[in-house]
C-alpha cells in the first residue's frame, strides 16, 4: 500500500516561509512610510490654517516612522505644548494633523496594496 510521506513537516516548510514573507513585508511598508513621511510634514508646514505669531508651532511640525513590534507607524506631531490647543480648541479651525490624514492615508494605503500586489 503506497501512501504519501512528509519529507519535513509543514511546520518546518510553510513557518520559515511565513517569516520571511512576514519580513519582507514589513520592510516594503517601512520604505512607503519613510518614502511618505517627509512629503506629510511638508505638506503640514505649507498649509497650517493659523496665522503664525512667532512661527514656532509651524517649524516644529513633524513627521517620524517609527517601528513598533506589531506595525509601521508614521507619526505626525505638533513639537509645541500648545499642538493639542491648535488641533482640538475652536472645534478644530486650526488643526493639521486631521486634515493630513485625511489626504494622505488612502495615498500611503494605496501605495501598501500596489506593493501586495492588489
Amino acid at each position: 500500500m503506497g501512501g504519501f510521506a512528509w519529507q519535513q513537516s509543514p511546520e518546518q516548510v510553510f513557518g520559515p516561509a511565513i517569516d520571511a514573507y512576514l519580513a519582507a513585508v514589513r520592510v516594503g511598508v517601512e520604505a512607503i512610510a519613510m518614502r511618505w513621511a517627509p512629503d506629510i510634514e511638508a505638506w503640514m508646514k505649507e498649509n497650517t490654517p493659523w496665522t503664525d505669531r512667532t512661527g514656532n508651532a509651524r517649524q516644529n511640525l513633524r513627521t517620524e516612522v517609527v517601528d513598533l513590534t506589531s506595525e509601521i507607524v508614521i507619526m505626525l506631531a505638533h513639537g509645541r505644548e500648545y499642538g493639542i490647543f491648535l488641533e482640538l480648541a475652536h472645534g478644530g479651525k486650526y488643526e493639521i494633523i486631521g486634515p493630513a490624514l485625511d489626504r494622505f492615508a488612502p495615498l500611503v494605503l494605496a501605495d501598501v496594496q500596489k506593493m501586495m500586489g492588489r
